[in-house]
């Protein structure tokens, strides 16, 4: 009988210590990240050559920033991408595939790892993953001037 009790107490007292490890502030930071409004900040942003540098993207959740050319009228498709991890990263320089025309329409979009396989995936036959960040206006897509 005491083996059964000093057992039960034993299982109690660890259990208490696990519970114990889950700090609140924890829970805070990720509650905070998660109602974190994404978005992208182009005020500083040039480009030059076959890159975009000084931009800011916000983020409440790992996702890329995508380089679109919308002047053709077409869907437009990724020109370079580059991934953020949750939170605010400051003065990214984003690498096109090729050189960059800013009288063509160039626009920055944010998209969300939606698939966790740490790549961008989302074009034609796939648009079903790692889809755009959503705003209160829709997709988050900021054209560069």
């Amino acid at each position: 009988m005491k083996y059964l009790l000093m057992t039960a107490a034993s299982a109690v007292f660890l259990a208490g210590s696990a519970f114990a490890q889950t700090s609140p502030d924890t829970d805070t930071n990720d509650n905070n990240m998660t109602d974190m409004m994404p978005g992208i900040d182009v005020s500083n942003a040039m480009i030059d050559g076959n890159k975009i540098t000084g931009v800011t993207v916000t983020s409440n959740q790992p996702a890329y920033v995508v380089i679109h050319n919308e002047g053709e009228g077409a869907p437009p498709a990724s020109l370079g991408h580059m991934r953020v991890e949750p939170g605010e990263t400051s003065d990214l320089s984003i690498e096109a595939d090729g050189e960059l025309d800013p009288a063509s329409g160039i626009t920055l979009m944010l998209h969300y790892e939606t698939n966790d396989n740490n790549t961008y995936d989302f074009g034609p036959g796939s648009t079903d993953v790692d889809t755009p960040a959503m705003g209160a206006d829709g997709p988050i897509n900021v054209p560069l001037q």
